[in-house]
């Protein structure tokens, strides 16, 4: 096994890398370990395997991978398939069912189905039919949707009004946090947490409805910012507005103080947040053009991406960071 490990670093790189989700490259890896401890070496390096898209339907604002095709929304309201084949993207459908732009995916685990949320006040599901991506139902909304994702059968929106609301099988929407103004969610592990415009990061455990405050607002009012995004990676949350902020879970909600904190640029603000393995990716007000990279570890810049436009979307997926852009281009980018 030595040998083996000493033979080539990519294969302990791809074992990493597949640790968080297969239980088999878990062992792989701690074998790896024991014989080679502590020798990792991060490649900060990142290298685009991805351009597709063109001007005729405006920006991309939401992207989401849904039966092995990469799918992009559109401020004109349209919906694209793209097939990825290596470093090549072919379209394969087109679709136009919302009035207004789509603003978020999700995807809905019954019928393995895929929602979309747009500013026309409706959220579609959608479901792959004979290779072709169909409108099944359209669920009405009395706002404009601004993000969407789901548990099971129940359907989480935050609207343009900053408001959080749930809606079940029946269709029945039910507002959750009614005191507060929520700009931004994430539905993971059973639970939502909820990014507010008083700064403050709710949680909802959707099992028994049970509330509480995982950072409370801040008390200074050059901190007391909108969170614009939050992120859970395994058992970490992490937040943006200002600053990135991040702790474990269960220790935010001792401590009023998160375990790291990062200050990309002085007085910017950061749009939108993609967290992986080994990276924090940054969208900031100062530089809407292009993402920068840290190292999440570590909390230190190591690189930016250009992405040629005003960045519209952001989605980590495949061991790939993609962005739509205000052009209608999606571009993509590996770590080596």
């Amino acid at each position: 096994m030595k040998k083996i490990v000493n033979l080539s670093e990519g294969v302990r790189e791809s074992l990493r890398r597949l640790s968080n989700v297969s239980w088999m490259a878990e062992e792989l890896l701690k074998v790896a370990d024991y014989f080679q401890p502590n020798k990792w070496r991060i490649s900060c390096v990142h290298s685009q395997v991805l351009e597709a898209g063109n001007r005729s339907s405006g920006a991309v604002t939401a992207l989401i991978y849904y039966k092995g095709h990469l799918v992009g929304g559109y401020a004109d309201g349209s919906i694209k398939v793209w097939d990825i084949k290596g470093q090549t993207a072919t379209l394969v459908q087109e679709t136009k069912e919302h009035k207004k732009g789509v603003t978020s995916f999700a995807l809905y685990e019954p019928g393995n189905c895929l929602l979309s949320g747009s500013a026309d006040k409706t959220i579609k599901m959608w479901q792959m039919l004979q290779r072709n991506l169909e409108c099944i139902e359209v669920i009405p909304t009395k706002e404009s949707i601004r993000s969407v994702d789901s548990c099971g059968e129940l359907i989480f929106a935050t609207t343009q009004n900053h408001k959080l609301k749930v809606i079940d099988a029946s269709r029945k929407a039910k507002e959750i946090f009614k005191n507060k103004r929520v700009k931004c969610m994430r539905v993971a592990q059973g639970k939502v947490y909820a990014g507010c415009t008083d700064s403050s990061i709710q949680e909802l455990m959707i099992i028994n409805n049970r509330q509480q405050e995982i950072k409370a607002p801040s008390k200074s009012w050059v901190q007391n910012k909108p969170i614009n995004s939050v992120a859970v990676y395994k058992d970490w949350l992490y937040s943006s507005s200002l600053i990135i902020e991040g702790s474990k879970i269960k220790d935010w909600r001792r401590s009023s103080c998160p375990q790291i904190s990062i200050v990309p640029e002085k007085g910017a603000s950061i749009l939108a947040m993609e967290v992986v393995e080994d990276f924090v990716y940054l969208n900031c007000s100062t530089s809407m053009n292009s993402l920068q990279i840290w190292l999440r570890g570590t909390q230190h810049k190591v690189g930016r991406l250009s992405a040629g436009s005003k960045i519209t979307s952001l989605l980590s997926a495949n061991d790939m960071i993609l962005c739509g852009t205000e052009k209608g281009v999606i571009k993509g980018w590996i770590p080596l």
